[in-house]
């Protein structure tokens, strides 16, 4: 029902993580509904037609998504419905890339989302959209390696960033910040100001939001191990802590979670 497709720009491996296409079968009678949950990355979100999608959260009422929008952090779960037939292209940027290339805090995009149309840089990569997912993805290759090769710079703060991120994910957000923070030498305040402003959330929310895709992904890679063995594994105090902290990134105890297909979200969690 649903095909998921990627690809990875060798040459902008250190901004961009993957294209992808996500298509919804033509011949469905209903449409494709699933509960998206934060994974620690910043995209811009193409739909080839236009109000094909709609997205929820437990505050909102169902809206319709842009054609084209930049999706920041997210720190809570949202319900995405596409029609049937629907086509959508997503540029996903590691967590803390898109700042340096559009320029913007990517604070202002968290938990919500902003059309590419507000953003300059960022209109030239609507015209890149095709049916063929192929030839899309080389068109955004070339555009964005335009792009990068222009505007993109690096800087010091980006560095501690950068440095943060990379000891999250390699230990699986079983980290404790104030030990990175240290081996950079700057304040607990300057690493919050700085990491809201290129991931958009702080280190320790990242760092949980990368814990939860890790536990995902590991639960779905064993899944003969019960769910307090699994929580053990990946250095929960205890199951009542994880079912906590995952309810809050999931909206469901893990139980029911993974008694519900997640298409996009056990794909996404496997990326790290």
């Amino acid at each position: 029902m649903v095909d998921l497709q990627t690809y990875v720009p060798a040459q902008l491996s250190s901004i961009v993580k993957s294209f992808w296409s996500l298509q919804v079968s033509d011949t469905a009678n209903l449409p494709y509904v699933e509960n998206i949950i934060p994974d620690g990355h910043q995209e811009i979100i193409f739909h080839l037609s236009a109000s094909t999608a709609k997205r929820s959260t437990e505050q909102l009422e169902w809206l319709t998504e842009p054609d084209a929008f930049f999706a920041g952090q997210t720190r809570s779960p949202y319900s995405l419905e596409l029609r049937p037939g629907s086509l959508l292209y997503g540029i996903r940027f590691h967590p803390h890339t898109m700042y340096n290339l559009f320029k913007f805090p990517a604070s202002l995009i968290t938990d919500t989302i902003v059309s590419i149309h507000d953003i300059p840089q960022a209109k030239l990569l609507h015209v890149c959209l095709t049916e063929d997912p192929r030839q899309t993805f080389l068109n955004f290759e070339n555009t964005l390696t335009n792009l990068c090769n222009r505007i993109y710079k690096t800087s010091l703060p980006f560095q501690y960033v950068d440095y943060t991120i990379q000891q999250i994910i390699t230990h699986r957000g079983n980290i404790k910040i104030e030990s990175i923070r240290q081996k950079t030498g700057v304040s607990q305040r300057y690493l919050d100001t700085i990491f809201r402003q290129w991931v958009g959330i702080t280190p320790k929310e990242f760092s949980s939001i990368i814990k939860i895709n890790h536990f995902i992904d590991y639960r779905q890679q064993h899944p003969e191990k019960k769910l307090t063995e699994c929580s053990h594994e990946n250095q929960f105090f205890d199951q009542s802590h994880l079912i906590r902290i995952f309810k809050t990134f999931t909206g469901q105890s893990p139980k029911n979670y993974f008694h519900t297909p997640h298409t996009i979200s056990t794909y996404f969690a496997q990326s790290y």
